[in-house]
């Protein structure tokens, strides 16, 4: 390549100078680590600097589909650098208008996925669904390849959020068996396949596909990171805690290096938070927490933000600051909500509850007060139950009924307490069955 760039600077080959430092560009996003000794030579520079360079050259001899895809990879840098999401989507608006004037139709598929993995971070997951809808159905033809794989993949892991997951597997299964031949594509296809079994509770095929990818070196940076996520993910689902810490730590430090998306790193670094309160010791998540919800809040990262925000109200509870714990909750359910995604709710709504059942705990017995907060308590433990059921949680189900059943136990209920408990085992006994 940089042979290929030497020449075409000898001989003012514009053109080919472009193709092939566009080339480069793209080589240096998949194999960071390849491209030290590139970027100390100078034959790029930046990575701002190259998008600057190319962008300057593009325009010059009006190579536009070469221009609208680097005014793409600009937004997508910048959304990768947690700067403003105004500048990412100025840029978005520069090439949708190069696409619409000069017919660069093999870019509205970029373009599409782009808009919605914007309203994905900003927590607008009814317009990101839009977008990836529009794209699949509308430029699924006329667009690469690698784009349709993606854009397929994200609506399955949409619909799974949502606890669709016949449908999410029928997706994935549209898939034509042909275009997988390509070991990237195979790679991105079984990796988010083995994302939705595990997401389902299926653990036992989430640790075969982890096998499968783990086999096979995985050479694209995004799908390193997600088959990291996985193997954490398994170790916390076996309750092997000090494992998969671990493992956090090294993908943390390995995102560090490797500069990678600002969101990827702040859900890796949520991740010992997350494995701290399952180990049954949140407070030692509290400063990662705190600083997760920071940094996400600065770079507008929402789903990210409100799973932080949980995590800082079930150390709350722990530490018995309830009042403080139900207010914050309180204000961010409704954001949260806009997200479409089953398990965060889950996880806000059964926080919820344990804050009220905390509140209650708190005043006399008998008194109003306390009626209304254990009203409150069973109203939040419905509605974590529902969204548990929505994405087929059975632990979480368990342990909403149980904490209801406790609930009707204290309230002198005995006949709900009881049909409380009956549910609770029939909804084990299915589990294991």
């Amino acid at each position: 390549m940089q042979e290929t760039i030497a020449t075409a600077r000898e001989n003012h080959d514009m053109p080919c100078l472009n193709y092939s430092l566009s080339w480069l560009y793209h080589f240096g996003r998949a194999h960071q680590a390849e491209m030290t000794k590139i970027q100390e030579k100078g034959v790029l520079g930046s990575e701002k600097e190259a998008l600057s360079f190319l962008k300057a050259k593009a325009k010059e001899s009006n190579m536009w589909p070469l221009l609208s895809t680097t005014l793409l990879s600009e937004a997508r840098l910048i959304l990768n650098n947690g700067d403003s999401i105004s500048q990412a989507s100025e840029s978005i608006l520069k090439a949708s208008h190069l696409i619409l004037t000069k017919g660069v139709t093999e870019a509205h598929g970029g373009q599409m996925l782009m808009y919605a993995s914007i309203f994905d971070r900003l927590g607008v997951g009814c317009q990101a669904w839009v977008y990836g809808e529009l794209f699949l159905h509308c430029y699924g033809r006329q667009s690469p390849l690698g784009d349709v794989i993606q854009g397929r993949c994200q609506r399955a892991y949409t619909l799974a959020r949502k606890g669709k997951y016949e449908e999410a597997l029928s997706c994935m299964d549209e898939v034509d068996p042909e275009i997988l031949r390509n070991l990237r594509y195979q790679q991105h296809w079984t990796l988010h396949l083995g994302l939705l079994k595990l997401r389902r509770g299926e653990i036992d095929a989430g640790e075969d596909i982890l096998a499968q990818l783990q086999a096979t070196p995985v050479q694209i940076t995004g799908l390193q990171y997600n088959v990291s996520m996985v193997e954490v993910e398994l170790q916390t689902r076996r309750g092997n805690y000090s494992k998969a810490l671990v493992l956090q730590e090294q993908l943390v430090a390995k995102q560090n290096r490797q500069e990678a998306d600002i969101a990827q790193r702040l859900e890796a670094m949520l991740l010992k938070a997350r494995i701290f309160d399952k180990a049954g010791i949140p407070q030692k998540g509290f400063s990662v927490a705190i600083r997760v919800a920071s940094l996400a809040h600065k770079v507008r990262v929402v789903p990210v933000l409100w799973e932080a925000v949980g995590a800082i109200c079930r150390i709350l509870v722990s530490v018995k600051q309830f009042d403080a714990a139900v207010r914050l909750l309180e204000s961010v359910l409704p954001q949260a909500l806009e997200c479409d995604d089953g398990i965060l709710a889950a996880y806000l709504f059964s926080c919820l509850a344990d804050g009220h059942m905390g509140l209650a705990g708190q005043s006399k017995d008998g008194s109003l007060q306390r009626k209304e907060r254990l009203s409150r308590t069973l109203e939040s433990l419905d509605r974590a139950f529902t969204e548990y059921s929505r994405i087929e949680d059975t632990k979480g189900q368990c342990e909403m009924l149980a904490k209801k059943a406790t609930i009707m136990h204290l309230n002198g209920d005995q006949v709900l307490a009881n049909d409380c408990a009956a549910k609770y085992l029939d909804t084990r006994r299915t589990a294991k069955e």
